[in-house]
Order: structure tokens, then sequence, then C-alpha cells
């Protein structure tokens, strides 16, 4: 027993660390970063004023009073979650490199494209709260985004007008909006890795603490500070959005609302939908219950949580028995090579109670037993590695994953006179399938059942991983430095500029309800009394308005002069415009008609005016009846 032990611990020795290189584990980084930004996040709000007045400032005095704890806390939260979108879209690209996102790994892949959304609308809403240039660009950027599809009964941006429009009560929706959706981003992050057992949700040690040392490092070296004050009516020559989230709105303006969306529904939709171009499914693990004893090995080693325990059926002395889920079945054959059952015996055929049918032990055996292995090198291979190509004699078995040999397999091997026995496959970290490489070096090694014999010398078995060697130091350390050089950065470099040098902005808003099709008509007493109590309005209204006319002319350049469709099924409800129009700065002749109906008798209202348009200014023509008309603000 002493030597038994003894060998075991001599076995655990030769256990590798998993790679701690990044992209191994970008799902676990992205939770790592979630948790920094809640924290800082959590800090942040002890101080913040939740209202429209005392946002900036109280933000500013955590910056500069507290530049010590608070400013870095600031920072971190900034630069915290540029890095959390950042890893994000990495870890999707990477998965989507791998063609991780068929058959078994749908489910996996459709709830991480949704994340994104969550990621970006949580990160967005975060510069609104500081309500500085940046913030209320992006607020109005949005709110024209969605007026683009006519949300509401007039458009959204009429609340980012003027300071009177932007209450405190739209402020703490903004603050229950950058709570909330994180709230949610957290619970969709939980249902993303309902489908994964032994989830990795934290990075190694040293990963972790390089990414904190880094992001302390970039606070550090550039504080994360707020911009100007909003400013109502002027837009900035150039402003310091952080392209990680901000990007949509540059984007946005360079094309147009309805194109934004497009591109948005369109590259969701695509990703949502390559699941469905996967191949044909493989066939699924099977359980042999004459052979199956109720262990759960192959349960508590199933990658994807694809096999269960249930109660006996079959009337034999056991509690349990494995049952698989083929939809969530990877074929990966790691489950038969956690099968104590699964030994070659000296005479007949090699019967585990669970095996892939796609590739059976017995075929493996019967390789072995067919190759004349006699003082020649075996070489397991998986079929998704990269090694260098083994020696010219060696006897080649692939399997689907290192994962599915049994370590009875090697001893069999060594038994029928193999000079040695290598496993070759994808390193523990970069595995195909999460675990088999893992799960392989603690079977050899004694520390995981089933584990290789006792009695066989450590010698004559190795295993070869590909991308087994770590990347030197200084190679990280590089990569570590460009990628703080690029967070402190694209955080806000390179500036953008919403107007050039010389140019105004006019904004057209108009929400009318023109005249009926057909006048109202009052009804009678008996045409009252013939109606249920509920529905006795005292008149009877046909359904359908005319459309508005609407013109509007700046020193003689035409910016609008449409007819607009009222809105609704029956066409019987208010007529909606937003435009936006980039004019010359200067002294201009501003003419603008709104009509009930397109007729010369209807009524309209009209106003003229000079007006000076500065460089960078905002004048926004709006149209409000209950107050005079037309507006120019």
């Amino acid at each position: 027993m002493a030597s038994s032990s003894r060998a075991h611990r001599e076995r655990e020795t030769r256990l590798q660390v998993p790679s701690a290189a990044p992209w191994h584990h970008l799902g676990a980084l992205g939770y790592f970063l979630f948790w920094v930004v809640a924290a800082t996040g959590i800090y942040l709000f002890a101080f913040f004023d939740t209202s429209v007045t005392g946002a900036h400032a109280s933000l500013e005095r955590l910056t500069r009073e507290q530049w010590w704890f608070g400013g870095v806390m600031r920072s971190l939260h900034r630069y915290g979650s540029d890095a959390f979108a950042a890893v994000a879209l990495l870890h999707l690209l990477r998965e989507l490199l791998a063609g991780h996102f068929k058959r078994f790994r749908w489910f996996s892949w459709t709830t991480g494209v949704v994340l994104l959304w969550f990621i970006y609308g949580s990160g967005i809403v975060g510069y609104w709260l500081v309500w500085d240039r940046v913030g209320q660009f992006s607020a109005t950027a949005t709110a024209e985004w969605f007026d683009a599809i006519g949300l509401g009964t007039g458009p959204v941006v009429r609340n980012f007008l003027t300071a009177d429009d932007v209450s405190d009560r739209l402020f703490s929706l903004f603050v229950f909006l950058h709570i909330g959706v994180p709230l949610a981003l957290l619970a969709a992050m939980w249902i993303h890795i309902q489908r994964i057992a032994h989830t990795d949700t934290n990075p190694p040690r040293r990963l972790g603490w390089a990414v904190l040392g880094t992001l302390l490092a970039v606070s550090i070296a550039r504080p994360a500070l707020s911009d100007a004050p909003a400013e109502y009516g002027a837009l900035p020559q150039s402003l310091p959005l952080d392209w990680f989230y901000l990007f949509a709105h540059p984007l946005m303006y360079a094309t147009s609302p309805l194109a934004l969306w497009w591109i948005a529904g369109v590259a969701t939709l695509a990703l949502l939908a390559l699941p469905l171009v996967a191949r044909r499914k493989r066939a699924a693990a099977v359980v042999n219950l004459a052979r199956c004893t109720g262990c759960g090995h192959c349960a508590h080693d199933c990658p994807y949580l694809a096999i269960s325990l249930v109660p006996r059926t079959d009337g034999r002395a056991f509690l349990k028995q494995a049952v698989v889920r083929a939809e969530q079945c990877a074929a990966c054959g790691i489950c038969a090579g956690s099968c104590p059952t699964a030994v070659p015996p000296a005479r007949g055929e090699v019967l585990p109670g669970i095996d892939l049918p796609g590739r059976k032990l017995q075929e493996i055996r019967k390789e072995l037993d067919g190759a004349d292995v006699a003082r020649r090198a075996v070489v397991f291979r998986c079929r998704h590695e990269q090694c260098e190509s083994a020696p010219d004699d060696a006897c080649v078995i692939a399997l689907e994953c290192a994962g599915q040999l049994p370590p009875s397999f090697i001893d069999y091997a060594l038994r029928r006179g193999a000079s040695g026995v290598t496993l070759s496959g994808c390193r523990p970290g970069a595995c195909e399938y999460r675990l088999g490489a893992g799960w392989t070096e603690a079977r050899v090694a004694g520390a995981r059942e089933p584990h290789l014999n006792a009695r066989v010398s450590l010698e004559r078995v190795r295993l070869r991983w590909w991308q087994a060697r770590n990347t030197a130091i200084w190679v990280q350390a590089g990569a570590f430095v460009l990628s703080a050089a690029l967070l402190a950065w694209l955080s806000f470099d390179p500036p953008y500029q919403p107007l050039a040098a010389g140019e105004s902005l006019v904004r057209v808003i108009v929400v009318h309800a023109g005249e009926r099709l057909q006048p109202c008509r009052r009804l009678s007493a008996e045409e009252l009394a013939a109606l249920a109590p509920n529905m006795r309005a005292p008149e009877d209204c046909p359904r359908g308005r005319q459309g508005v006319p609407v013109r509007i002319d700046l020193g003689g350049r035409l910016l609008v002069d449409e007819l607009l469709t009222p809105a609704g099924v029956a066409r019987d409800g208010a007529a909606q415009l937003y435009r936006r129009f980039v004019v010359p700065a200067g002294r201009h002749a501003l003419r603008a008609r709104v009509g009930d109906a397109p007729r010369p008798d209807a009524r309209a209202w009209e106003r003229a005016q000079e007006v000076e348009l500065a460089p960078g200014q905002v004048l926004t023509i709006d149209f409000r009846p209950e107050q005079g008309g037309i507006l120019f603000l």
C-alpha cells in the first residue's frame, strides 16, 4: 500500500499546469472583469448624486478630491468596462474561428451572442450618468437611433433638447437602467454556462493578477476624467469618445439610423443562424445497461452535462444507471475513457458501460491486436491535435479525444510488448472538448478514477500536448503592455468630430394630428342610450386623418417639403417627423410652415425669421401647438 501511494504521488508531480495564456481563458476573464466593474461601480455609486445638476459635479469631486482612491476606482471602472467589452468580442471571435457554434454548442453560442447586447447596453447607459458632453452626445444619438423606427408617441430626442427637458425623473431612469441591465447581464451570463460542466469562471491566479495590475497601471498613467458638462444647443468641435462602446454613434452618422439598424440586425441574425449551417449530427454515446454499475464517473467527467444518473430500471442490484441526453452529447468519448468497466479482457470483446458508436473501444483494441506492436512505440493521437509527426515505425491509433482512452489500454499495449506509449492531444486549457487533456493527465497520474495501474513504469508513458510550451515571460509582458496602450488610447482617442469647422446643425421635429377625414357627429340621447354604459362617448368620430404638410426653407435651401402620413393602422394617429441637417454657419433666412391638411384653406402655422448660426450651434425647429406653434430652440 505504501509503495502504491508513493507511486501515485510521483504521478501527481507529472500533472501540468494549464496554460495561463489569456487566449485560453477569455470566458473566465470576462467573469473576472465583470466583478471588477461591479465592485468599483458599487463604490462610485456611494458618492454619486443621482440628479441632473449634481451628477457631473459629484464625479468631479470624487475624481479630484479623492484622486488617490476614488479617482483610481473610477478609472478602474472605466478601463475594466472597456476590457470587458474587448474580451467578450475576442471570446466570440475565438469560438467563431474554432467552429464552436455547431451541434451541441448551439445553446452556448446563441446565449453568448445575446450577451453582447446586454454588455453594450449597460456600458452605453453608464456614459449617460456622467452627463458631460460625451454622455449627452451618446444619449441624443441613441434617441435618434430609436426615433428611426418610430417608438413612442413622439421623438425620444425631445427629452434632450434643453435643460428643462432633462428632468431628475429621466435621470432616475438612467440610474435604474445602469443597475438593472448589468443585473440582467449577470443572469444571462449564468444561463450562458448552464450546459457546461466544471466551468472555470475564475482565470488562473497569475493571469488575474496580471490583468488587474495592467488595469491599475493604465488607471494611474492616464486617469479617466469627465469631459465638460453637458451643453445644450451646441456640439463641440471634438469629443473624446470611448471607441470600445460608442463606435456605433459615428457609424450611424456616417450612414443613417436605419442603416445602423440593418447592420446590427443582420449581424445579430447571421451570428444566431450559424448553428443552422452545422454538419450532420454525430451519434451520441450509448449506455450498455448490462455493464453499467451506476458509478457516476461518466456523468461527472462529461464536459457538457449530457449524462445524468437516474434510478435503476432493469432490476439489477445497483441504485443508479447512466442516461445520455443526445442533444447535448459532444460525441467526444470522454465518458468511455472514464468507465471502470472499459478494460480489455484477455479474450473477448471490450464491453464498457458506455461507449461511442462512431469510434468504439473494441475498434481501438482490434487495431492494437492487428498491429505488430512488439518493440514498437504506440501513439494514441487525438484527431484535433497538431503535434509533430510520430516516429516512422510507431503504431498510430486515432481517438476522438485523448480523454476517450481508458488507462487500462495503456497497460494493455505495454503488456503486448510495446516499447512505450504516447498520448498526444490538445494542451489542458486548449482541449477541443475542454476537459479531455486534463482528465487524461489526472488518470495517468493516479489522481482520478479510473487511474493507470500503479505497476506501470511511468518512463514508458509519455504525454505530448501541442502548444505545450508556455510563452516566454518577455513575450507575455510585451503583450500586456501593448494591450494596456491600446486600452488607454481607444478609450479616449482618436477624438471624434461631430461637425466640421464652420458647420452647424439644424434639427426638425414635428408631431401633429391633422384634420379628420370626416367631421365628428354628436350622438343623440336615443343613440347614447342604445350603447353600453362604458361605450357612451358623446361624439362619433370616424377614423382617419389628413396628411400633415411640412415645409422648411433655410436660406433658399429646402430642408423639408413633405406630406407626413398619419400613424396607425387606420391612419388616425399623429404624424411624426424627425430630421437633422448639417448646414454652413452664418446668417440665414429661415421659413417654416406646418399645416393641418394639404389644402390652401386649411389651418396652418408659419414662422419666418433671420437666424445667426454660430459654428457648432444646434438649432432645433420644434412644432408644439400647445406652446404657440413653431419654436426655434
